[in-house]
């Protein structure tokens, strides 16, 4: 399995800490960020890795090199980010010798560099004892055709996530980015899967930052996108249209922590739990 990492933005919600410092290279226990995302990406049997960066790529390149404990690692330049699901195709095109035709009508040949299986991750991720090897491996199972990361949340943080409905069979039947039009249907489950109810504070499932898919399959998806309101490309809505035509992704809960590092608190709180004695 191949993974592709983002990690070509600027970090700008994380400033002054990155007006030094390229966000991915914020030290984390003694480790840049997205050295410690690297680890546990490898640690779930990947061996080759494909990090996009943009802002102040050089820096980035240069810290983390050519290899993370044996998987190798290249680069996609992302100069204008645009969303994720631009990332995916700039990975596409550096990496797998890719060639996508402007506007996403014309047909695109797979290269075969592209894999079978892909994971996709958030760059700012930190894990410990958070085993992403399940993903991998609930993706190897009949028919699966990529898998998410879950968290549980309740109905205000869902709303700035990517929600969930997830099937008794932990099928995803929908992916959006807002619940306001939702169906209530599968939304809020006990730790059990069963009803819990109306109160808000109830546990939701919202996509957390590593899914894995079919390489082709999300290659054409992120190509053919629309661009959201937002003004990017977004992977979410890639997702939504492969489970819509009828892919089929599996939600993964894990045990362990992880976090997506996005503000000074939650660096704080990555560089808490790493701290040394």
């Amino acid at each position: 399995m191949d993974a592709i990492v983002f990690a070509a933005g600027r970090g700008t919600r994380l400033r002054p800490a990155t007006d030094e410092t390229p966000k991915p290279l914020l030290e984390v226990g003694g480790e840049p960020l997205l050295r410690r995302c690297l680890d546990a990406v490898v640690d779930a049997g990947v061996d080759h890795v494909v990090v996009v960066v943009g802002y102040r790529a050089d820096e980035i390149v240069d810290a983390i090199g050519d290899s993370v404990r044996g998987a190798s690692v290249t680069y996609a330049s992302q100069r204008d980010r645009e969303g994720l699901a631009h990332a995916v195709r700039r990975a596409a095109e550096d990496a797998y010798d890719v060639s996508i035709p402007s506007g996403g009508a014309d047909p695109f040949a797979v290269t075969p560099d592209v894999p079978d299986a892909i994971m996709t991750v958030c760059g700012d991720n930190v894990f410990d004892d958070c085993a992403l090897s399940r993903l991998r491996e609930h993706h190897a199972e009949p028919g699966v055709d990529g898998t998410i990361l879950l968290d549980r949340a309740g109905r205000n943080e869902a709303t700035a996530k990517a929600r969930c409905d997830v099937g008794p069979d932990g099928t995803v039947r929908h992916l959006e980015t807002s619940i306001d039009d939702a169906p209530t249907d599968g939304w809020e489950l006990d730790s059990e899967g069963d009803d819990a109810g109306g109160d808000d504070s109830t546990g939701g499932y919202v996509a957390a930052g590593v899914r894995t898919h079919h390489g082709p399959s999300l290659i054409e998806a992120c190509r053919t996108v629309d661009r959201a309101a937002s003004g990017e490309y977004e992977l979410t809505d890639a997702l939504e249209r492969l489970v819509d035509r009828g892919s089929r992704y599996v939600g993964v809960e894990l045990e362990g922590w992880h976090l997506n590092v996005n503000t000074p608190a939650d660096l704080e709180v990555a560089r808490r739990r790493f701290r040394r004695p």
